[in-house]
């Protein structure tokens, strides 16, 4: 595959710990939308294990970029240019969101500035979650130290947050949530 551009988010550690979080989990015909897919790793990821993947960015670029990767490998994808979940397709059994997490005064750089706290992007995407979320379906949302998930998992009650993957950077910890609709606990 061709150099990811500079202007898209490359993967790192936080991108292998999803991939291991994603690992654990049966994707064979799941419809899977990748939110803010980016370099398209977590995607294309999904879509080589025979899930049917939708790919959502706010940059044209990470979407160009995707496709052209999609072509290479030999896999499908729906594409789509859409803020959070502005312009996303109905629902799904699995969503992903590695979201910029850094706190930052503004965002600077959409591929790592996340704003106060870091949790701007974070919070569209809890409060857009129970409407794109299928059923006994799960989404997988990665965090930093740095956003206080306790605060964020206190702050949702029709949510249910598990810590299924975690990893020690040099000035933070990195989490994958599991986080499902409490109303769908009992499936």
């Amino acid at each position: 595959m061709g150099s990811i551009p500079r202007q898209v988010y490359a993967p790192g550690g936080d991108t292998f710990l999803m991939i291991d979080a994603i690992d654990t989990l049966s994707l064979e015909g799941k419809s899977v939308l990748d939110l803010g897919i980016g370099s398209g790793i977590l995607g294309l990821y999904c879509a080589l294990r025979q899930a049917d993947v939708t790919g959502a960015d706010i940059d044209e670029l990470a979407i160009r970029n995707t496709t052209d990767a999609a072509r290479l490998l030999g896999v499908e994808l729906k594409l789509v240019v859409s803020d959070v979940f502005s312009n996303t397709p109905s629902q799904f059994d699995l969503i992903l969101f590695n979201p910029p997490y850094l706190p930052s005064e503004g965002i600077h750089d959409g591929t790592v500035d996340g704003g106060s706290r870091g949790r701007a992007l974070i919070l569209r995407f809890l409060e857009g979650l129970p409407g794109h979320l299928r059923k006994g379906g799960i989404a997988l949302l990665l965090l930093s130290s740095l956003n206080s998930p306790s605060t964020l998992r206190k702050s949702y009650d029709s949510l249910e947050f598990s810590t299924i993957a975690k990893r020690a950077m040099f000035f933070e910890e990195l989490e994958v949530l599991r986080v499902r609709l409490r109303n769908d606990l009992s499936i």
